[in-house]
């Protein structure tokens, strides 16, 4: 990384969900226009969570720019918001942060067949496997561990983040 060059900070600390993510994504973009030299993006984070399918979208597009990024969970990342702080080449937790990982859930309205149910679960398993293997291929636990974890409903302590590889570095 080249000292000369710029790092700029922005903050997310809202609920994952499309309106959210899109302004966040557009301060990105008007950022990344401004700084075209920017090499380290630092990202501070703290949210409750929300939608996969769009924590999914800011994870691929942050992972898409060109330069470092450093996530620093500023107080707690939970839930969906996890796999957008997993997006970072860097990753810090300080020693009161946490996180929180739990099963993936859905709010149904309307009236559900059998077969409509189905489909739900199988949306349901899909969103776990796919979480599980972000949390693989990001740290040095299995899907098996994670898949655990996120049916017991589990806080994850910052020691306990650096200790299974959800962090990359201590603040």
């Amino acid at each position: 990384m080249d000292s000369n060059k710029a790092a700029i900070t922005i903050t997310f600390s809202d609920k994952i969900d499309s309106d959210s993510v899109h302004r966040f994504i557009d301060k990105l973009e008007q950022l990344n226009n401004a700084h075209p030299d920017c090499s380290q993006l630092i990202i501070n984070i703290s949210s409750l969570g929300g939608d996969i399918d769009t924590a999914v979208e800011l994870f691929n597009f942050i992972k898409s720019l060109d330069c470092h990024v450093r996530m620093v969970n500023t107080s707690y990342v939970n839930s969906a918001a996890i796999i957008v702080f997993l997006a970072g080449d860097e990753r810090i937790c300080p020693p009161t942060s946490s996180f929180y990982v739990h099963s993936v859930t859905k709010r149904l309205d309307g009236i559900y067949n059998a077969a409509s149910l189905m489909r739900e679960v199988r949306e349901i398993n899909a969103n776990t496997d796919k979480i599980a293997t972000l949390l693989e291929v990001s740290t040095r636990k299995n899907k098996t561990y994670w898949k655990r974890l996120m049916r017991k409903g589990q806080m994850v302590s910052a020691e306990k983040a650096a200790e299974v590889g959800l962090t990359t570095a201590e603040q």
